[in-house]
């Protein structure tokens, strides 16, 4: 999996977890709702420190949470 569909899955599963719309994350960034689109569809060909800095920020998790992999459904590693 490239790294911009680990983030794409990760930022997704993230918004879930915390009950949160990407348009509210976009308001509490500043980040346009049509780039936040991109990184949630997995259609960003790239995405700028800034832009994972404000979205850890947001969502209370490091940058690298972003980058790692997601657990499988359940949460339950086998």
């Amino acid at each position: 999996m490239d790294k911009e569909n680990m983030i794409s899955q990760k930022l997704r599963t993230l918004l879930a977890e915390k009950n949160m719309r990407a348009s509210n994350l976009a308001k509490e960034t500043g980040i346009a709702q049509s780039t936040l689109s991109k990184i949630t569809n997995g259609k960003s060909r790239s995405i700028q420190f800034d832009t994972i800095e404000k979205i850890s920020k947001s969502l209370h998790v490091e940058p690298s949470e972003l980058f790692t992999p997601c657990r499988p459904l359940g949460g339950h590693d086998k």
